[in-house]
């Protein structure tokens, strides 16, 4: 074998140290598909005119403009009146080709129905109802499980403003909630999205764990919405686990005047971060 002329011996070895200074460096990790996925959710809490009110006929184009111009992920509404299974909120929902579910405790034989409603633009993967107690018109609570990215988060929708609205039955519901919530949880991001008749106080007493996205504890009530709910205690609001969430900012979500249509407070909606390792879709 013929030795190697100097000048191919000299790039031989720089070759072999380039090559090895390659192995040497460290790698950067490889970006996972969680760190591209959504980490961001907008929740609305809402009350709409009932279905034979004047305003929701005059102005429900309107409404779904807004929330179209919104864009929530998910939009709880409470105080929802079902007649011949239509009602504002699923007709809202499919404006907005949203999924709609309807949430009551009364049978489907019920002439009218009273209950709330989720609605949502993500995926669903689970969903469930309980009752809670002392039972009510507005008494039962929904869940949905959606995926957010490659997580899921549980949205729990609830109406605790019992009648009457004392301080025990409110106590009762809450505690019921909580622990269906405990139940069904799994370890997951959870919140709550509804209305309160607590204090802000007595309701983050009441709900250990969870925070609500207006962070005025102690602060002026808000004004009702448009069903007229929401008119004492902590009102419409978004309540967030605040090991699994960071909260971002929280708008009213007003309908402006037009002519001699007055304004109308539709709710308020909360945009939340989720935060840490949540469990995956996988």
């Amino acid at each position: 074998m013929r030795p190697l002329a100097p000048a191919r011996l000299l790039l031989s070895c720089l070759v072999l140290l380039m090559a090895l200074q390659a192995q040497a460096r460290p790698q950067a990790p490889a970006t996972t598909a969680s760190e591209s996925e959504p980490r961001q959710l907008t929740v609305a809490a809402l009350e709409l005119p009932s279905r034979d009110d004047a305003q929701w006929k005059l102005r429900r184009e309107q409404v779904a403009q807004l929330l179209t111009d919104l864009q929530p992920d998910v939009i709880s509404v409470q105080q929802v009146l079902q007649q011949q299974g239509r009602n504002p909120a699923c007709w809202l929902a499919t404006r907005l080709r949203y999924s709609c579910d309807f949430v009551t405790a009364d049978p489907p034989s019920q002439p009218l129905r009273h209950g709330n409603a989720m609605l949502t633009r993500l995926p669903v993967s689970e969903d469930g109802v309980t009752l809670l107690h002392p039972p009510g018109t507005f008494s039962a609570a929904g869940m949905m499980r959606l995926k957010l990215g490659e997580a899921l988060v549980n949205i729990y929708v609830a109406r605790l403003r019992p009648d009457p609205d004392e301080a025990t039955a409110r106590q009762h519901q809450t505690s019921d909630l909580m622990t269906w919530i405990g139940a069904t949880a799994e370890g997951m991001p959870s919140l709550i999205a509804g209305d309160f008749s607590a204090t802000t106080v007595e309701l983050v007493r009441s709900t250990p764990g969870f925070q609500p996205a207006r962070r005025n504890p102690g602060g002026r009530v808000e004004a009702p919405a448009a069903s007229g709910g929401g008119s004492s205690g902590h009102g419409l609001d978004v309540l967030f686990q605040v090991k699994h969430f960071g909260g971002i900012r929280q708008q009213p979500i007003l309908l402006p005047a037009d002519g001699d249509l007055p304004g109308l407070r539709l709710g308020v909606m909360a945009t939340l971060r989720l935060q840490g390792d949540t469990a995956t879709t996988e």
